[in-house]
């Protein structure tokens, strides 16, 4: 596969990358297909495992390691116990731990222990001071346009200046809304070293995500994203930024009702491929393979959506918005 063009930063040379680029690591639909496409082009794949079981945590690392020699990361919640995750991926070569949601401190010995790296998401300066005394050797910055479960309120070009002045000389990467080469070349400006694609990433061929999904993330318009509290079946209280959708709508017009009282809650909207039910207000997303009314699912988005193209792969993506930002850096120069 050919590589994206490259573009060095303190990111990419600390992580030995070809192009400053975090694939974000999306439950559902970030598979090992994607993940080892974004490593292929050059940028850090990133494999969200910590809500498998052991051992198909091993199988998608395996599967994922099948596809690429390149690096890639894991994701791992922080407000979790994951050691045993952590120390069965260094066992199949991983040495790169994203943590997110929270101060990933209570996990650094079992990554210490696994001779692996840390790269923390955090969303404010507490959070970004935290990671560093934790040892992280680069922070993603989420700011609040971010698609997903979104632990901040800050947004992106408030966010990025504080934590990279806080941060010195450890690499700081941008989330949020990022879609596009003007994006990348603004997170730049702002301090950043690098940049996290989620949206428009799924939308590419190499993603485990229902057609459907992909549609209505390329039709969606600026302003139809919002953060609430919607989805929050198998994670309760845990904002995220979706697309408004019927669920969405149904909720709000009965005055967002809490769980327990809100319309719809108990129906099922799809199945799983195994026949796994899915009922109204569950977290999981609009995976391919899935039956039903997927529109009705949580379709995260970030707030770049209007801006996205359909891309017939992930490389194509990466490469095209790196090679835009590197000549419009240059030109700036």
């Amino acid at each position: 596969m050919t590589e994206a063009a490259t573009l060095s930063t303190a990111f990419t040379k600390r992580f030995d990358l070809s192009v400053p680029v975090i694939q974000a690591p999306m439950g559902g639909v970030a598979g090992p297909r994607l993940i080892a496409a974004a490593a292929n082009a050059g940028a850090l794949g990133n494999l969200p495992i910590w809500f498998f079981p052991a051992d198909t945590a091993r199988q998608v690392i395996r599967q994922t390691r099948a596809l690429t020699a390149k690096p890639f990361a894991v994701n791992l919640r922080a407000d979790l116990k994951q050691e045993e995750l952590i120390a069965l991926a260094a066992e199949e070569g991983v040495t790169l731990f994203n943590l997110f949601w929270g101060n990933p401190a209570p996990s650094m010995p079992a990554i210490r222990r696994a001779g692996g790296r840390l790269i923390a998401t955090i969303s404010d300066k507490d959070g970004a001071k935290a990671a560093l005394d934790a040892g992280a050797e680069a922070l993603i910055a989420q700011g609040v346009e971010a698609g997903g479960h979104v632990f901040g309120t800050t947004p992106l070009a408030e966010l990025v200046p504080a934590v990279a002045e806080l941060a010195g000389s450890v690499p700081v990467v941008a989330a949020g809304g990022i879609v596009e080469a003007q994006d990348m070349v603004r997170a730049f400006g702002w301090g950043a070293a690098g940049v996290v694609l989620g949206s428009c990433l799924i939308v590419t061929d190499d993603a485990d995500a229902h057609p459907g999904y992909r549609k209505a993330l390329l039709e969606a318009k600026a302003g139809d994203t919002v953060l609430s509290k919607c989805f929050d079946g198998f994670w309760p209280d845990a904002p995220h930024r979706t697309l408004k959708n019927s669920t969405y709508r149904m909720w709000s017009e009965a005055g967002f009702p809490k769980s327990g009282a809100r319309p719809g809650e108990g129906d099922i909207v799809v199945r799983g491929p195994g026949g796994a039910e899915i009922p109204r207000y569950h977290a999981a997303t609009a995976s391919g393979g899935m039956s039903g009314d997927y529109e009705a699912m949580a379709l995260y988005a970030g707030t770049g959506v209007g801006r996205m193209r359909e891309a017939r792969s992930a490389a194509a993506l990466i490469q095209d918005i790196v090679a835009a930002a590197a000549g419009n850096l240059r030109g700036a120069g």
